[in-house]
């Protein structure tokens, strides 16, 4: 189902037990849901295996193999969230972790679809109509806990103690934020460009939630920075706090409000996903000066947001 060159990579990951009992999934759920015309899809096969497909029953699919944590909260996002501005799931196994969804078409991005203003436009509806509040208790991991996975786990490095300052002022920042915006919704988690795709009707789908729990206003971060192409020492700051007012003025969310929640997420992304997985500060480099510059955005943010407006 792949190439050697494809197999390799994936050996290399996973360990040749571990990738052959994943292809062996593969097979199996090939022929139990009829799939046909399989194409591994390997630009986007990162943390799952994923193929393109045509099943007998539901037409175009994606057929992904989960390889990496968090498949349970993944397919109980993808039920929660089921509606109208989401993709459809149509067939699961938790047991060998493996499922088909509907398979977007054309599936051309948000960010390659439309302009920087549309992509507003669009976006703040489909966040407008996304967030769910019947949840089952206790299920999805919260949007605090994935600070606090990032603290602790980098509080025994000894190469971080300039990138502690940050840790501490971005804890203060959601502590204070919690306060004010308090709900606790099932948030989509990783609502940037790649995840919201054109479809045959002309609208727009949402796909591949991470499920968390938190207030909306933590929904939003990851969207800002990938209208920067995750980025943001790319372009001028006042076009960064342009876009974030625009943003702002549509959801309903004050401007400073969103910077700070950038700067959070710059935080969470660095601390959480990289240094805590063992990732140098070199290799992080990128990621810390995201960090700066959104720290440097919320500093005077009401005098820019409001001069903005």
């Amino acid at each position: 189902m792949l190439t050697d060159i494809q197999a390799e990579r994936f050996i290399k990951k996973l360990g040749t037990e571990s990738y052959n009992e994943r292809i062996g999934i593969a097979e199996k759920y090939k022929k139990q849901w009829e799939l046909s015309e399989i194409e591994f899809q390997s630009e986007i096969s990162n943390n799952n295996l994923i193929f393109y497909a045509v099943s007998k029953r539901y037409g175009k699919v994606i057929l992904k193999i989960r390889i990496d944590n968090g498949f349970d909260n993944e397919i109980l996002a993808l039920k929660l969230f089921q509606g109208e501005n989401f993709c459809k799931l149509y067939e699961y196994s938790f047991e060998d972790e493996a499922y088909i969804m509907e398979r977007i078409v054309p599936a051309h991005t948000l960010y390659e679809s439309v302009p920087r203003n549309e992509r507003i436009q669009i976006a703040t509806e489909i966040f407008k109509e996304l967030h769910k509040t019947d949840l089952p208790d206790g299920t999805f991991p919260t949007y605090t806990g994935w600070f606090e996975e990032g603290k602790e786990g980098t509080k025994n490095r000894g190469d971080c103690e300039d990138m502690y300052q940050y840790l501490d002022r971005a804890e203060q920042m959601l502590a204070d934020i919690c306060k004010k915006y308090s709900r606790n919704l099932l948030l989509h988690g990783d609502l940037h460009h790649e995840n919201i795709l054109k479809n045959e009707h002309g609208g727009y789908t949402v796909i591949d939630p991470k499920g968390v729990i938190g207030d909306p206003v933590f929904d939003l971060s990851r969207f800002i920075l990938d209208e920067f192409r995750d980025d943001l020492t790319s372009e001028p700051k006042e076009i960064i706090i342009d876009f974030v007012q625009k943003l702002a003025d549509g959801v309903g969310i004050p401007c400073e409000i969103l910077l700070r929640c950038l700067f959070i997420e710059t935080v969470i992304w660095l601390f959480r996903e990289e240094l805590a997985n063992g990732e140098s500060l070199e290799e992080s480099r990128q990621l810390i000066a995201n960090m700066k510059v959104a720290y440097q955005l919320t500093h005077g943010r009401k005098e820019n947001c409001r001069n903005r407006k």
